[in-house]
């Protein structure tokens, strides 16, 4: 071990994040898919997502630009502005990734558990992975929080 108080402090949270590691390893190994995903309001899936979410940006600004600035404390509404931002993003590149494809391209097949799998195929799995969640979105989670149906 060093003297170096940067390196005694990395070490510390290098063996926290193992044990930290070794207990979520502990609590999801028997987990099956159908119970992770058990619930609408707080599943392990939604736990899960949430801690890969939440601190992975601030390493990367910090490692790249020169003094960030994170902001002070926690603003709860330019947090959602960016879940909102990032869902459509996500989906305006999905519509994009539609467009642009040639119809060459179109025609590129893979495998998926053993059957053929093209560009199209996983773009409407893709939409249908969005509807299935716009469904609950608008028929269970907005109702349960007292908002009019959309």
């Amino acid at each position: 071990m060093t003297d170096n108080p940067l390196e005694t402090r990395r070490q510390e949270i290098v063996d926290r994040l193992r044990a930290i590691r070794g207990s979520y390893w502990d609590c999801v190994s028997d987990v099956t898919a159908e119970i992770a995903n058990t619930g609408s309001e707080w599943s392990i899936v939604d736990l899960l997502q949430h801690v890969t979410a939440s601190y992975g940006g601030m390493i990367a600004r910090l490692l790249e630009e020169d003094n960030p600035d994170f902001g002070g404390a926690y603003d709860s509404e330019a947090a959602w502005k960016r879940v909102v931002d990032s869902v459509l993003r996500d989906i305006d590149g999905i519509i994009s990734t539609a467009n642009d494809v040639t119809v060459e391209e179109l025609g590129r097949l893979g495998q998926r558990a053993g059957k053929p799998i093209g560009i199209l195929d996983v773009l409407a799995l893709m939409a249908d992975h969005y509807q299935e969640h716009l469904s609950q979105l608008r028929s269970e989670i907005r109702p349960r929080e007292g908002l009019p149906l959309k």
